[in-house]
């Protein structure tokens, strides 16, 4: 199977006559990525910054999430499938031609649409129904992502008959099409919101399902932004009046095949479209790119305060946020103040490079100053954090642990219960900056060949879908990671599956300048082997797997850490 960034290179090294590499690296680090709810959303509440995008020549692909059919019928979504062609068109300034075809991401079949004149600009439609209100619309099932994601409804169905998805395949399906794209930037609906606060229900479920997938692409440093919709009304006007006009005039290009929405100038201004044309705003944004391995630690600290839902694990549950936003996503203590402190622990060591702290969003509670502790290194002494609830990011040279504490050592004086909204602790893990390939996968059972870097060493009996498993591979498997510029490496550990009969006994290491490294039988419980070797600087890393025990059916690995 091709990629998307792979497909996207060869037309446009044969429409424009340049070579592959040279059109990879027109696009390379300059990827942006939108995945809107319905037809209309990104050019309504994403742009104009999807417009600035073609402007300066970025790579863009734009993922439908939904048929945005409103229960009206197979001529309504297709027709809407025609207006962002032409509004895309117009944007970039070329004729409304498209080559149509279908990439295959996660074992779904999507629809994958290429501007003719600018092959780097592309949408794909997932094509699932509209929520509505969500309850979806009884002509497509009454089925709909809120359903899907709170757990209502346990499938979803495409309206062209295309493969179903679970809530984890429609994640894990996101997930893919960002490692194979390798956006920088990706945008979505408002994951900061809630169900019922006046947004639509599939412009929340959007942005959450986005964000999960987000939490899970670790291959390309990158930035994902969640845009505010409905409620953007109620925000003051931030665009100049040639952003709006600009802005009007490619949605007015897009209604020319929606009846149901404004078709004039006039009528746009006049209605209760008028207030989004000169609006665009964000509610929350958030990087990647690396691993937080905080999210796989167990966590413990010197309080908490269980009866409002602010456990401590909610310091570590990848929800930057608190009161008085949502007080139920931060950890706050019970009375406490300097001394408090927030421990995690992980039953194998991580190589650590930074740590981010999110104070407790309100304006009383503080901490003016802490220190962090490893299991075997030096202290780093941290200052106060922002009293919003912004970052503060604490970098010092990669230190190998299994554990990582923060203790508060001064709070402000209005202080009353200590805590923090999040804590991040990145790994220096280069596997995660990769990008992965397989000899082969069980996409059916979620076991991709991306798990080896998700930062969970572990795998089947009791986490089967945090692990790569081939699908009947023995000798001769492989596992390739991919970077895109050099990286130095001087130590790879290895988790085995960690059941009693898939076993690695003998692999190989290869870099792209030759050199090779032996490595030994893996743990059959699938703790790590640790892999040391004089310093490697290379773009490529493959793991071959030479000798497989006698009792294996499908060989994969529960995790690789590559370490400099």
């Amino acid at each position: 199977m091709r990629t998307l960034v792979a497909v996207m290179v060869l037309i446009a090294a044969v429409l424009f006559g340049a070579s592959p590499a040279a059109a990879a690296d027109s696009c390379a680090r300059n990827r942006s990525l939108n995945l809107p709810a319905h037809q209309d959303d990104d050019l309504l509440f994403m742009n104009p910054d999807i417009q600035e995008d073609m402007d300066q020549g970025r790579c863009v692909l734009t993922t439908f999430l939904t048929s945005g059919d409103a229960g009206r019928g197979g001529d309504y979504w297709t027709e809407r499938e025609r207006g962002s062609h032409a509004a895309y068109a117009q944007m970039a300034g070329v004729p409304d031609q498209w080559n149509r075809g279908t990439v295959t991401i996660n074992g779904h079949a999507l629809v994958y649409d290429e501007l003719a004149g600018r092959p780097d600009i592309a949408l794909i439609f997932l094509r699932l129904p509209d929520g509505g209100r969500g309850a979806g619309y009884p002509a497509t099932g009454n089925e709909s992502l809120q359903e899907l994601w709170t757990g209502t409804g346990s499938t979803i169905h495409p309206l062209d008959g295309s493969t179903a998805y679970t809530k984890t395949g429609l994640t894990d399906t996101l997930t893919h099409i960002m490692h194979d794209f390798q956006p920088n930037v990706v945008r979505t609906h408002d994951y900061v919101g809630k169900y019922g606060d006046g947004d639509h229900s599939d412009h929340h479920s959007a942005g959450y399902f986005a964000l999960a997938a987000h939490k899970q692409y670790f291959s390309t440093p990158h930035q994902v932004h969640a845009l505010m919709a409905y409620p953007s009304s109620n925000q003051p006007e931030n665009l100049t009046a040639q952003q709006r006009n600009r802005k009007l005039d490619t949605f007015l290009t897009y209604a020319a095949h929606d009846d149901y929405v404004c078709q004039t100038a006039s009528a746009c201004l006049g209605g209760n479209y008028a207030p989004w044309f000169a609006r665009r705003h964000s509610t929350g944004s958030e990087t990647g790119g690396r691993q937080n391995v905080a999210r796989v630690g167990t966590v413990t600290a010197s309080s908490q305060n269980t009866s409002t839902g602010q456990q401590v694990t909610k310091a570590a549950d990848d929800w930057v946020a608190g009161s008085p936003i949502d007080a139920t996503k931060e950890w706050a203590t019970t009375g406490g103040k300097a001394g408090s402190w927030i421990h995690l622990s992980w039953p194998t060591p991580h190589t650590l490079e930074s740590v981010v702290l999110y104070d407790r969003p309100n304006s009383n509670d503080r901490v003016t100053g802490g220190t962090l502790y490893f299991s075997d290194a030096a202290p780093v002494s941290v200052g106060a954090l922002p009293n919003n609830g912004s970052a503060l990011v604490v970098n010092f040279s990669p230190r190998r642990s299994t554990s990582l504490r923060f203790t508060v050592t001064g709070v402000s004086s209005a202080t009353q219960n200590v805590g923090l909204a999040e804590m991040q602790a990145y790994s220096a893990n280069l596997a995660a900056q990769a990008f992965t390939s397989v000899s082969s996968e069980n996409t059916g059972t979620q076991q991709q060949g991306f798990k080896v870097s998700d930062g969970y060493p572990t795998g089947s009996p009791s986490a089967p879908t945090r692990e790569w498993a081939t699908v009947g591979g023995k000798a001769g498997s492989w596992l390739k990671l991919l970077w895109n510029s050099p990286r130095t490496m001087t130590r790879v550990v290895l988790h085995d599956r960690p059941n009693s009969s898939d076993q690695i006994t003998g692999a190989e290491l290869t870099f792209d300048n030759g050199d090779a490294v032996t490595v030994p039988a893996l743990a059959n419980n699938g703790a790590g082997v640790t892999i040391t070797f004089p310093a490697h600087t290379a773009s490529t890393m493959q793991l071959t797997i030479t000798s497989v025990s006698s009792t294996t059916q499908n060989v994969g690995l529960a995790e690789i850490q590559v370490e400099p």
